[in-house]
């Protein structure tokens, strides 16, 4: 029997190392919101939904622990407490 080519092969190789931000944009967005000075603000983002927007900055909030996000109507906001 004669012995077939893979079709395949595995090349010795580092994995790189992550780039990017160190956090993300929602961390940005709060942490810019906490500087400024407005009590609160309407968020938007193009290219996501409502939900996830508010979801993620509410993880985001959650860690500063100084911000509230609100959703009214298809809105997401940013409130100081």
């Amino acid at each position: 029997m004669a012995r077939t080519t893979k079709p395949y092969r595995l090349v010795p190789a580092e994995v790189p190392p992550r780039s990017g931000r160190r956090s993300g944009v929602y961390a940005e967005i709060v942490a810019e919101f906490e500087r400024g000075a407005p009590t609160s603000v309407l968020v938007e983002l193009p290219g996501r939904k409502p939900e996830t927007l508010a979801l993620g900055l509410r993880k985001a909030a959650a860690a500063h622990g100084a911000v509230r996000v609100v959703t009214r109507g298809g809105l997401v906001y940013l409130e100081k407490v």
